[in-house]
This record gives C-alpha cells, sequence and structure tokens, in this order.
C-alpha cells in the first residue's frame, strides 16, 4: 500500500512548483486567468444571456484587481500578452488571403509582445494608483494607429453607463478593492458611491432614420469576392435585391463595403442603371473607385439620378495600406495595392437628416462621432469569418454610439448586420425578456 503513494513522488516536485505563488508558471497562468476576465465581454457575445452582461463588468473589475495584486513586471508583461491575443488573434488570419498562412504564428507572436511591452511600461511607475492610470491610459496609445484596445468596451454589458464615467468608475473601484491602507467599511461605501456614479440611469436619446429602410447582409467568402467569374453574378445579386426592395415599398436599401467589388466609377452601364433605380429608392453601396493617380475604397450614394462618392480616410494598416517599411513590405511579403485617403469626415443629407458615411475600420474611430448624429457604416468581415473580430467592432460601435448619442445602420459582408442605439438599460432588458416570455 505504501509504494502505491510512493510511485507519485518524482511529480512532486513538479506539482509544488505548479502551486508555488512565486514560481514563473503560476504568474503565467495567473496573468492568464486575469487577461480572460478582461476579455470575458468579447466570449460571453456569442451566448445571449443577461446573467452574463450582468456579471460581465464585474468579472472585468476583478481581472484588474488581480493585475494590480500580481505586482511584478512579469506578470503585468504576460497579462498585456495574453490580452493582446485575446482580443486581436484573428487579425492574423487575413493573412491567408495573401498566401502568408505560415506567418500566423508570428504574427500571433508580435500581437502579444506588443500588448505585453504596453503593460510592462505600465509596471514601471512606482505606485499602483499611477499603473493602473497608465493601464487606463491605453485606450489612448494607437500602435499604428489601430486602436481597438479601448477599455470603455467592458462598459457595454451591464449596469455602468456606457461612457467614460462609467468606465473610469469601474477602474476606481478595482482600486479601492485592491487598496490595504483603508479599512473595510470606508471601502465598501467608497465602491458603493462609485457604483452610483457609474451606474446608467436612462436611455440617452438619439435620432434615428427617418426613411424605410432596407440592410442588406451578404454572406460571400472573401476568396470568392474578387474572383473575376464571380463578379457578374453577386452584382446580378445587387440589382434583383433592389428591386425586391422597391417592390417592398422601402425608401432607402444599404449594401455592405465592396458589394461592388470593382471600380464602379469605370462601369458606366452599371452606373446608368443604379441611377434609374435610385428614382425610385435611394441605393447606398461599397465599392472601388480609381483615378489616374488613386485606388479608393468607397461608398456611393445613388438618389434620385445623382451620384455622390465618398472615399475612405481610415485606412487598415498593412491592409489598405503599409504604414511602415513600405518597400520591405511590398518586396518580400504584401505586394498590394494601397488604397489612397480620401476626406476625414465624409457626410451626406438624406431627407433633410445629415448622415455620416463610415466603411469598417472607419466605424471605430471616435473622431467620427464627435459630429455625427445618424451614422450609415458598411463593412466586409469576411476577412476574418469565424472568428471575434465582429464582435469586438461591435463593442467598439456600441460605446461610441451611446457615449455620443448616435443612430448606427451598420450593413455587412459576413456578420453582423446591426442597428445600434444608445445603450437600453439593463433592468430594462430583463423587464421585456420577463414579459415576452410570459406572453408566450
Amino acid at each position: 500500500m505504501k509504494s502505491k503513494y510512493f510511485r507519485f513522488l518524482p511529480f512532486l516536485p513538479l506539482f509544488l512548483k505548479f502551486i508555488n505563488s512565486n514560481s514563473t508558471t503560476f504568474k503565467i497562468i495567473k496573468a492568464f486567468f486575469s487577461a480572460l476576465l478582461l476579455s470575458n465581454f468579447i466570449y460571453f457575445s456569442f451566448f445571449e444571456n443577461l446573467l452574463f452582461e450582468f456579471i460581465s463588468p464585474f468579472l472585468s473589475i476583478y481581472g484588474l484587481v488581480l493585475l494590480l495584486k500580481s505586482r511584478d513586471k512579469l506578470a503585468y508583461f504576460y497579462t498585456g500578452f495574453f490580452i493582446g491575443i485575446l482580443w486581436f488573434w484573428w487579425i492574423s488570419l487575413s493573412s491567408i488571403y495573401f498566401d502568408l498562412a505560415y506567418l500566423i504564428p508570428l504574427e500571433l507572436m508580435l500581437i502579444g509582445l506588443i500588448y505585453g511591452f504596453l503593460f510592462w511600461v505600465c509596471y514601471l511607475f512606482k505606485y499602483d494608483f499611477l499603473r493602473l492610470c497608465g493601464i487606463f491610459a491605453l485606450s489612448f496609445i494607437h500602435p499604428f494607429d489601430f486602436d481597438w484596445l479601448n477599455w470603455g468596451v467592458l462598459s457595454v454589458y451591464g449596469i455602468f453607463d456606457a461612457s467614460y464615467q462609467g468606465i473610469i468608475a469601474m477602474f476606481l473601484i478595482a482600486y479601492f478593492y485592491y487598496e490595504k491602507y483603508i479599512s473595510r467599511y470606508y471601502k465598501m461605501a467608497i465602491i458603493f458611491i462609485l457604483v452610483l456614479i457609474g451606474a446608467q440611469y436612462e436611455q440617452k436619446p438619439s435620432q434615428t432614420l427617418e426613411l424605410d429602410y432596407k440592410l442588406i447582409q451578404t454572406n460571400i467568402p472573401q476568396d470568392q469576392k474578387f474572383i473575376q467569374e464571380n463578379l457578374q453574378t453577386h452584382s446580378k445579386d445587387i440589382f434583383l435585391q433592389i428591386n425586391q426592395a422597391i417592390k417592398e415599398g422601402k425608401e432607402v436599401i444599404i449594401f455592405p463595403e465592396t458589394a461592388f467589388a470593382f471600380a464602379l466609377n469605370k462601369a458606366p452601364n452599371y452606373l446608368q442603371a443604379l441611377k434609374e433605380l435610385s428614382k425610385h429608392i435611394i441605393i447606398i453601396t461599397g465599392a472601388i473607385s480609381t483615378t489616374p493617380n488613386h485606388l479608393y475604397n468607397s461608398t456611393y450614394v445613388f438618389d434620385n439620378g445623382q451620384i455622390q462618392v465618398f472615399n475612405k480616410h481610415y485606412l487598415v494598416p498593412f491592409g489598405e495600406e503599409i504604414p511602415l517599411f513600405k518597400n520591405f513590405f511590398k518586396k518580400y511579403l504584401l505586394n498590394i495595392d494601397e488604397f489612397s485617403r480620401g476626406k476625414e469626415l465624409n457626410q451626406y443629407t438624406l431627407n433633410n437628416q445629415l448622415i455620416t458615411n463610415a466603411i469598417c475600420f472607419e466605424a471605430t474611430k471616435e473622431s467620427l462621432y464627435k459630429n455625427t448624429q445618424i451614422m450609415i457604416a458598411i463593412s466586409n468581415n469576411a476577412w476574418f469569418s469565424y472568428s471575434s473580430e465582429y464582435k469586438l467592432q461591435n463593442f467598439l460601435m456600441r460605446f461610441y454610439a451611446n457615449n455620443y448619442q448616435v443612430s448606427i445602420y451598420h450593413a455587412v459582408n459576413g456578420k453582423e448586420n446591426a442597428v445600434i442605439q444608445p445603450k437600453e438599460m439593463l433592468v430594462l432588458k430583463i423587464k421585456e425578456r420577463f414579459l415576452k416570455q410570459n406572453e408566450a
């Protein structure tokens, strides 16, 4: 009997190292758990569950608490490393369409290292409060103009207002929960006050589109979208959708980014047909446009026989433009035709309402929301099929929509179409769900 237990003794040092709070293995596991808590909203969003929505911000708060408790530069680095991967692993999927799939592991490592380094820099501040301020400030540090690490998305779920006030309250709750030099009762009182300060008390009003609209969602795989043989078939489908919308009495129809996957301004037959149809319905569609020296990712608006073209300004780094080492990338990796930039703010009028145009990446740019009441956004998310990219995009849009009281009408190739308005109170969502269940 004795020998039965002694068989496991050779594995005891490994087990003890595993649970030793000072071991590197334990610190990495703890950092991963902290990063997972700070990423919970992305993966909870795949399940429509009000309980998940309620607990999500509190899990994020505890993720910050764990980070503060670590008090170790290695833990900060690995937390940032895992957050980079858990939030942005899907970026590497686009390599598949450039025949660079073998680079996916290297891209994942690079993403992790960039955000690991940023978190490590935050650790260099002497005091925990300053470290937390540094972590918060990462929302305003944008490597290669990529600004999707915005802590505001942590407040989109739950009882907190989806605004900077709400997210600052969440960060302060994490700090005072962690703080060791305040008595328990003072700590409870401070946290309670912070919850009251950060909580949402009403749904903010927003202007809505005063037209009977139809959002078109397409599901064309990225590797099929630009094949020459498919262009006519996909274009024919667009005209069928337009005619169907006219029969339904719709006033405006909105197609995704590059619905016409070619230079529409160089296709006079298509332009003329769309002009004629626009006398019966307003048509908004994505397409390419070209001039002798420029290539643009554009939105075309056809209204009563007239055309307006709006060119994308905020380009995806290493997808639509190469922000650095241009010659190296074009020679050895990405021999792509770069897009040129249009105006920073593109707006047009529909039915006397001012509309802000946004193409995919642009719909997550905070600067566009500051002068906007209604946004019509078009995207092609097929680059990142079967990933969490569209979920994170949606959270960013929901945060800005609430913060600036904007209504967004989003048409997508891939996943997923959405009409986004300022955040509805969780209590009201629970009440609505309860009433629906009773009616059923």
